[in-house]
């Protein structure tokens, strides 16, 4: 009976969301159509831009493909800055790009990994374009999140689908999870799809074989997110992820799409006996950590698992733990498609 009530409920919300969804929807094309008329003007900078964006909302790995771009770019000896508009930006930091005061979890990621990678923070992602030419002499710039960002023109638009949940849905927001139609993939010159180890090859030929009947021969390049070692959350201290074999861990994460964090540990062959799932860019404050650290208590587990982006959050105020605290620190891999990208990333270098 429960169970019956339950599902009476999800269809009335989502009929009431469905006309919110059109509303949304309706502004979104509108903007658009107004863009590729020239109504709304959009810039051109002096020096080539990288979108990486993507359509739906939640983690589909945008910011490890930013950084696996701007690493690429500068071992091709260009000089690379990171333009991004620092959504949910709440924690305070001394030393970030141009004096800003204020970022998020993604910029202290960016921080940590590529710190010699300028990363300006800023809703005007124009400005910060010229900044980061006159301040750092970038020769090329990727914009972060800039699929819908089309005030900015931009030279490559990579588009990241997340091969876990890749339509949304179906629906644009708040019914669904879509940005944009589906059709908006078109503008996309390629797609990086996230997350194949993660789900059965069939449901990936049948992804391709989707994102070919909406937006035709676009090229398509598969990624992972590959595990590479355990760090300590204090110290250089590391561990192989062989380590985690067999054992028994307790996690917990504020990211985008929690179920590639919960299936790569399981993949590792660790035993999990907790998972605690927090909204996306959360800052954990004392009273949660001391909460999480008491449930772990409870199970008492080898050690207790985060993520990169949770670690960066914790480093200046870390948890007060009974177990040992690993970060799993995971990276961009293209297992398919190598050629397809390197042509169009190299096309712009030349």
């Amino acid at each position: 009976m429960e169970e019956g009530h339950s599902h009476i409920c999800s269809r009335a919300i989502l009929q009431i969301l469905y006309p919110l969804s059109k509303i949304y929807g309706f502004v979104v094309k509108t903007r658009i159509f107004f863009y590729k008329r020239g109504i709304l003007k959009c810039v051109r900078l002096p020096v080539p831009v990288i979108s990486v964006g993507n359509i739906t909302v939640g983690g589909t790995g945008k910011t490890p493909i930013v950084e696996y771009l701007s690493v690429y770019l500068q071992k091709k000896g260009k000089r690379v800055a990171i333009l991004s508009r620092g959504y949910a930006a709440t924690i305070k930091h001394e030393n970030s790009s141009l004096a800003k005061q204020v970022c998020n979890d993604e910029y202290l990621l960016l921080q940590e990994n590529i710190p010699d990678i300028p990363n300006l923070l800023n809703k005007d992602r124009v400005k910060s374009g010229f900044e980061a030419i006159s301040h750092f002499q970038a020769e090329y710039l990727l914009l972060d999140d800039g699929f819908q960002h089309l005030r900015l023109a931009r030279n490559l638009d990579v588009v990241t689908i997340d091969a876990l949940n890749p339509f949304g849905y179906e629906h644009i927001v708040p019914r669904g999870m879509l940005r944009e139609p589906l059709e908006s993939l078109k503008r996309a010159d390629m797609i990086m799809l996230t997350h194949t180890d993660q789900c059965g090859q069939d449901k990936i030929v049948v992804t391709i074989s989707r994102l070919r009947e909406i937006a035709g021969q676009i090229p398509i390049v598969e990624t992972i997110h590959k595990p590479m070692c355990l760090e300590a959350l204090k110290g250089d201290e590391t561990k192989d992820i062989i380590w985690l074999q067999g054992k028994k861990v307790f996690a917990f994460c504020a990211i985008g799409n929690p179920v590639s964090f919960r299936k790569s540990i399981e993949s590792l062959g660790a035993k999990l006996l907790g998972f605690r799932v927090f909204p996306d860019h959360h800052v954990y404050t004392s009273s949660e950590l001391r909460a999480l650290n008491a449930e772990a208590q409870r199970v008492r587990p080898d050690a207790i698992l985060i993520t990169q982006k949770d670690k960066v959050k914790m480093k200046h105020d870390p948890m007060l733990c009974d177990f040992s605290l690993w970060t799993l620190k995971m990276e961009i891999c293209i297992v398919k498609g190598r050629e397809i990208f390197e042509n169009k990333v190299n096309t712009i270098l030349n």
